[in-house]
């Protein structure tokens, strides 16, 4: 990966996990769901960032996709009108030390788009981001490139001008495929280990390295 020296012009933040700790959230609804039967934590980690989840429920609980989404959203909208969603620690003054050196800012996410709405607006993070892709903006969701390839000309940016901040083995695969730099955050509750195709890892966003926006490559 070449360095950055000159060229960087995006940051793109993947969002659960992320810019918030939602897993665990996601978690117990998805257990509350299919209650009384259990849910393994070892089997919802599988889907941690990508798509299939849905089917996966249908096909090993019986329960159909349309009440999926009805319970699914209504867990959800509940969960966010009653309890306070605070950003990841570190997150806003990453932001803002982004956008003081004229960088753009995006979300990149397989959450659907009323679910990201109203996750980035609980959590004060909205007004930061000029861009947020999800998974509704493209055919194919991570681990493939696209929602990657899509938030870069949203940005208007090459792909190799972004550095993406990732948590989970699909979104890091995806935003390494697209041809970007990627750092690995691991500082939410569920984490795999650290992946070869980030250029950094990192447990905390609190120990990102500010030079990384000024030109050095993670990882160089």
């Amino acid at each position: 990966m070449s360095d950055l020296a000159a060229q960087l012009e995006a940051v793109v933040f993947d969002m659960d996990g992320v810019l918030v700790d939602t897993e665990p959230v996601h978690l117990q609804m998805a257990r509350a769901l299919v209650a009384p039967a259990e849910l393994p934590l070892e089997e919802y980690e599988q889907f941690i960032g990508t798509h299939g989840f849905g089917e996966w429920l249908e096909a090993n609980y019986g329960i159909s996709r349309e009440e999926i989404r009805r319970r699914s959203s209504e867990l959800f909208f509940e969960h966010m009108s009653t309890q306070a969603l605070d950003p990841m620690p570190g997150a806003v003054a990453l932001i803002e030390a982004i956008k003081s050196r004229g960088l753009a800012t995006a979300v990149v996410t397989m959450t659907q788009p009323d679910w990201t709405e109203a996750t980035l607006v609980a959590s004060g993070l909205r007004p930061l981001f000029e861009v947020v892709i999800t998974s509704a903006d493209v055919e194919h969701g991570k681990p493939a490139p696209d929602l990657y390839f899509h938030a870069a000309r949203e940005l208007g940016a090459e792909p190799g001008e972004c550095l993406a901040v990732e948590d989970s083995v699909h979104g890091i695969a995806s935003a390494y495929s697209a041809g970007m730099h990627v750092v690995q955050l691991r500082q939410a509750t569920y984490v795999p280990e650290p992946q070869a195709e980030a250029h950094a890892v990192l447990d905390s966003l609190e120990g990102f390295d500010l030079r990384w926006l000024d030109g050095s490559a993670p990882g160089a």
